[in-house]
């Protein structure tokens, strides 16, 4: 960097943060915690559907469900 650049830059505190360190956001780690039990659901509903896809081609097929 130029010496021009450097003595123009700012030291020390600059600019006032508007976040308080530690501080947590309810709203959000609600939001947060919402869309973690959504994907679990998403999850579990998704492990259900295809143990039953499989239920239902080893039923068709006339072999017996090695699954269960």
């Amino acid at each position: 960097m130029s010496e021009e650049l450097m003595a123009a830059a700012p030291s020390g505190g600059g600019a006032p943060r508007n976040r308080t360190a530690g501080q947590i956001h309810s709203a959000s780690s609600e939001a947060t915690r919402q869309m973690r039990e959504q994907a679990k659901r998403r999850r579990e509903a998704e492990a259900k559907l295809q143990l039953h896809l499989m239920e239902t081609r080893n039923k068709s097929a006339g072999t017996p469900d090695t699954a269960l």
